[in-house]
């Protein structure tokens, strides 16, 4: 008698994630065009319109990096960002804003920002920083 051979169902291939991603961005359809662009790009990603709820979600979602606007009502990102850099130094922060001024940009580098990417920004640059950010080639 020939032993019977078992097969074992697997799920369908599934490559993990490339990192997680929070996005922090007052402006509803930017979070959400951010995070389509992110998840098809290999992230696993979630959305905060505040500062607050970010800073709520980081110890929950504990993600590689953050996609910070500079701009947003209660909390600004660099009030954010002095948060994270002090609850989470080790932490990668991209700055995202309309605002082209090289001076704000080199002070949320000072105050501790991975990088700053100006909206609007093509889809290679915003994959390039992000994967920069976490840690892949690039």
């Amino acid at each position: 008698m020939v032993p019977a051979i078992r097969f074992m169902a697997t799920a369908p291939f599934m490559p993990s994630s490339l990192g997680r991603v929070l996005v922090v961005d007052d402006e509803p359809a930017v979070g959400a065009t951010l995070r389509d662009v992110l998840v098809e790009l290999g992230y696993i990603v979630k959305l905060a319109v505040r500062g607050a709820e970010a800073l709520q979600l980081v110890p929950v979602f504990e993600p590689d990096v953050v996609l910070l606007d500079l701009l947003m009502p209660e909390m600004s990102g660099v009030e954010v960002l002095d948060h994270l850099r002090r609850d989470r130094p080790t932490l990668r922060v991209v700055i995202l804003t309309g605002n082209e001024d090289v001076e704000v940009a080199r002070a949320t580098l000072r105050a501790g920002a991975f990088d700053y990417l100006s909206k609007p920004f093509s889809i290679d640059v915003l994959a390039r920083v992000v994967a920069a950010a976490v840690g892949l080639p690039t």
